[in-house]
């Protein structure tokens, strides 16, 4: 009897995106074999924190690497090094602030329902600009005092309603703030990993287990050696604000095993594998009947990767995303009565069963009209 058996749960094929609701992504069996050789020994955490961090660090060209128990996780972190800096005593307070420094500098067209990150730790969020216009540089040189720890930037989030990266890391240097990036779900391409930090970002967070199959826990920190060293100084596990942020003996080792093989796959020959995916669910919708059958070669917060959408025929699109679920797959309902197949965490024999079973859903849904 298995787990699935023992515990009466569902298996799902997913295609529809790496979800934390859905469980992420599916890991490679590489990981897991790091992850069952570390799980039976004791070690020294923060150790195995260190050596694997330089390891990605140099895997990913940057000056150092921490591992954190999520995106979120590493959000945190990030925010506790910026507003400790090097004082102890001040780590101890948060998220009490008695230090100097307390604010996050953001635009307004960035926040989102994750930044919330920042304000767990104690740090006081500071939103300049507006949700539709960008602040101008007068507004953020304006913004950043001695009272600011560090400026957050996300990837992609307001990216038409906001000022430049690298205007805001020349900004924030000059006086002295790092600049923290979210970048949780930006790969591929795998050139991200030191892309922002090559843009002077002092910090990029990454999800573990999404694009890069990790563990569903994990998450990347990449950056300047001086802010690395104090995520692993403030990160669990340290007692204190992020002791909730404790990332395993498990995660960090199978975080780094694929990141590893993220970083051998060839993107040019993955592309093509995702391209022939979505030909063959564009060939059953145009069978089924849909509309307007487009194909996508970005996902929703601006990654390269193939997708298709088509609209609804007849019926709902909810309602077919609903029926494909009771048949044990995740498909997109979207605006306008569209519906997505994403073929990046679907294996080829999938694609099969996932052509086969959309064709007998509309012909239910056809059938209830």
């Amino acid at each position: 009897m298995d787990i699935f058996e023992e515990l009466g749960l569902h298996r799902y094929i997913n295609a529809q995106d790496t979800f934390t609701t859905y469980g992420a992504s599916c890991m490679p069996a590489a990981s897991l074999r790091a992850m069952r050789e570390i799980a039976s020994s004791c070690v020294e955490l923060a150790e195995v924190q260190a050596k694997t961090g330089d390891a990605l660090a140099k895997l990913t060209h940057n000056e150092g690497a921490y591992i954190s128990n999520g995106a979120a996780g590493g959000m945190m972190v990030a925010t506790a090094a910026a507003l400790a800096r090097d004082d102890e005593k001040i780590f101890h307070t948060l998220p009490e602030i008695t230090g100097p420094r307390y604010e996050v500098v953001m635009q307004a067209a960035q926040r989102n329902m994750y930044d919330r990150g920042c304000s767990a730790v104690g740090a006081k969020m500071r939103y300049i600009g507006t949700a539709d216009t960008a602040p101008t540089v007068e507004e953020l040189e304006a913004a950043i005092t001695p009272a600011t720890a560090a400026v957050f930037y996300v990837i992609f989030f307001g990216r038409d309603a906001s000022l430049p990266l690298e205007t805001m890391v020349e900004v924030a240097h000059r006086h002295g703030v790092p600049v923290i990036v979210d970048a949780a779900a930006q790969n591929p391409p795998a050139e991200n990993l030191w892309k922002f930090t090559g843009m002077g970002a002092d910090l990029v967070i990454f999800s573990g287990g999404k694009t890069m199959r990790g563990p569903q826990d994990s998450g990347l920190i990449v950056g300047k050696k001086e802010w690395i060293d104090r995520c692993r100084r403030w990160g669990p596990p340290t007692d204190g604000v992020c002791r909730g942020c404790k990332t395993s003996r498990e995660s960090i080792v199978g975080l780094y095993k694929a990141v590893q093989l993220y970083l051998q796959r060839d993107e040019a020959t993955l592309m093509r594998t995702l391209n022939r995916r979505c030909a063959a669910f564009e060939r059953t919708l145009r069978d089924c009947g849909f509309i307007q059958i487009t194909r996508t070669q970005e996902g929703p917060v601006g990654q390269v990767m193939a997708r298709t959408y088509a609209v609804m025929p007849y019926g709902s699109a909810k309602d077919l995303a609903d029926k494909m679920r009771a048949n044990g797959i995740y498909i997109g309902a979207e605006p306008g009565n569209r519906i997505l197949l994403n073929p990046l965490m679907v294996t080829p024999a999938q694609v099969k069963t996932v052509c086969e079973t959309l064709t007998t859903c509309m012909q239910q849904i056809k059938e209830e009209l």
